[in-house]
């Protein structure tokens, strides 16, 4: 295949496929074996194709003869050669996906794999390939409540550093660490190599036979095999030998987990044969396990704290006395820029670094020396989200109208003028509950059970005054949302929305197809909007800060 002209020509033998210039869209200078002497070419057909060639000037001229794409259109920036020739910093701060994301326009999904792509991570080299995190903890429930935080992995720290014990491992090894030629590391394995790419993806091809290949024509030991999410998540939490993390095909590819081949894939010690990938009890099918995979991802616990996995992978935590600090410092070959292959006369030093680099993984190019803003989020980080829950309850309310509370917001934000939990039951009732900021739980030995005649003293919640004065059956006026919601529509708890400061209600699923602005001192209808049209069935919001 002949790639250019003005003095670039190159044949290569060992390409089976050609490409109309008029077929590409963008093209990105890439790495190989931590050199920057590679190009990736993505094509209309939403394909990508990887050429490495012997040295960075050739990839110059490449980019030379090549069309003026850029890097595409996507991002933000000009489609211009020098685009194409951008290191990841450059096109980290030249691109406007952060401000994307930050404003929810694009999803977490979306932006970290614009984070893989700019930072060299390709589906086109293995040893590259592009990098997830992992963050769901729980796959031993029968169930799995997306709303608990304790079901989620801490992003702020490696996972290595995640397990106490294994942590202090890690740091007893980088502090008691003394070698002239190497420098100290936590971690002697990466969280991305092509040997664990390729476990995930065994039961797929070409991935099959890459393993195949990998393992001298036959599978690894069934106990070392890809055989169950629960025990490849507690490996990556007790064996000091795996802190890998996960890959994109975790959040949209269900195949992965079926071996439809029937590969025969052996039996571990403890007799369990290993075929299809054994997933969580909540994970009714390979579809459902990756769709919760997805809906975790893009949650609001994950979103108010992803910035900071961003800061270990691809910021200013990756190298450098934050590293330390974070546990988070690997192997110093894993590194761009601490080889200079080319600089090695010696051809058996040469070919061992790279089998190194080959073997033991690459860290991404690092695009942040500083760190990553978070995602604007109506949820705040805190440390405590993490601690396991405390089982007390300390306190339950109850209503004088007896019927289920389909809805509720809580605006306990101590900046408030009056924090409150705004309640909306079934009879189309709501109530204005304030918050205690002074409360302490573990004042209270026993859960007190509060109703209209229990006094607030010591209390999370002091009952809406309005409802706790309730004498009969009817709601009082200006704590009625009124008697227009249709009979054809369910109503949930995504009917309703309050405002931050708890002044209004906007709610959905009346007769007429409109939504609805009540305020909430008076109960009084004070705008509507949609009259007539497709009926709304749920509200969402969002803050922009």
């Amino acid at each position: 295949m002949v790639l250019g002209r003005r003095g670039v020509l190159r044949y290569c033998d060992h390409i089976h496929g050609k490409w109309h210039f008029t077929e590409i869209r963008a093209i990105f200078s890439r790495r190989y074996l931590l050199q920057n002497t590679a190009i990736e070419i993505f094509l209309a057909s939403r394909t990508s194709v990887m050429f490495n060639f012997p040295d960075s000037a050739t990839v110059k001229k490449v980019v030379k003869v090549l069309p003026r794409v850029g890097v595409g259109v996507k991002y933000g920036i000009p489609q211009t050669r020098r685009a194409s020739m951008m290191a990841p910093r450059q096109l980290f701060r030249a691109s406007n996906m952060v401000q994307k994301w930050q404003r929810r326009e694009i999803s977490n999904f979306e932006y970290l794999m614009f984070l893989n792509t700019i930072a060299g991570r390709t589906y086109n080299d293995l040893n590259q390939y592009p990098v997830f995190p992992w963050v769901i903890t729980n796959y031993e429930s029968p169930e799995l409540d997306l709303s608990l935080p304790s079901n989620y992995r801490d992003l702020s720290k490696p996972v290595g550093a995640l397990n106490p014990t294994r942590k202090s491992f890690f740091e007893e090894r980088y502090n008691s660490w003394e070698h002239d030629q190497i420098p100290p590391f936590h971690y002697g394995t990466h969280y991305s190599t092509a040997a664990f790419t390729l476990n995930w993806l065994l039961r797929l091809e070409p991935f099959t036979t890459m393993f195949l290949a990998l393992q001298e024509g036959k599978f690894d030991h069934p106990n070392r095999l890809f055989s169950s999410v629960l025990l490849s998540w507690k490996n990556c939490q007790r064996d000091t030998s795996d802190v890998k993390e996960l890959i994109p095909e975790f959040f949209y590819l269900p195949e992965m987990f079926i071996n439809r081949s029937q590969y025969k894939l052996g039996q571990m010690e403890d007799g369990m044969t290993v075929d299809n990938v054994a997933l969580p009890p909540w994970a009714h099918s390979p579809e459902h396990f990756v769709r919760t995979n997805r809906m975790a991802l893009e949650s609001e616990i994950v979103s108010c704290q992803l910035h900071q996995w961003i800061d270990l992978i691809f910021g200013y935590k990756q190298r450098g006395p934050e590293a330390v600090r974070a546990t988070n410092v690997f192997y110093y070959l894993t590194y761009e820029g601490n080889v200079e292959l080319e600089a090695l006369t010696d051809p058996v030093m040469k070919e061992a670094i790279k089998n190194q680099i080959r073997s033991f993984g690459q860290t991404p190019s690092q695009l942040l020396m500083e760190p990553h803003p978070p995602r604007s989020s109506a949820m705040h980080l805190s440390p405590m989200m993490f601690s396991a829950p405390p089982e007390d309850v300390c306190m339950i309310m109850k209503f004088v109208s007896n019927s289920p509370v389909v809805h509720i917001s809580a605006n306990t934000y101590p900046q408030l003028t009056v924090p409150s939990v705004v309640t909306v039951t079934q009879s189309q009732q709501f109530a204005i509950n304030r918050w205690n900021p002074l409360f302490n739980s573990g004042q209270a030995a026993s859960p007190p059970y509060a109703d209209a005649g229990t006094p607030p003293i010591s209390l999370p919640l002091s009952m809406d005054p309005a409802v706790s004065q309730q004498t009969g059956a009817s709601p009082p006026a200006r704590r009625h949302l009124g008697d227009n919601f249709s009979q054809r529509l369910e109503m949930r708890y995504n009917s309703f929305i309050t405002t931050v400061d708890s002044k209004f209600i906007i709610a959905c699923g009346f007769w007429d197809s409109s939504f609805r602005v009540f305020s909430t001192d008076t109960g009084e209808l004070g705008w509507r909007e949609g009259e007539g049209g497709a009926e709304v069935e749920r509200i969402a919001a969002r803050l922009e800060f």
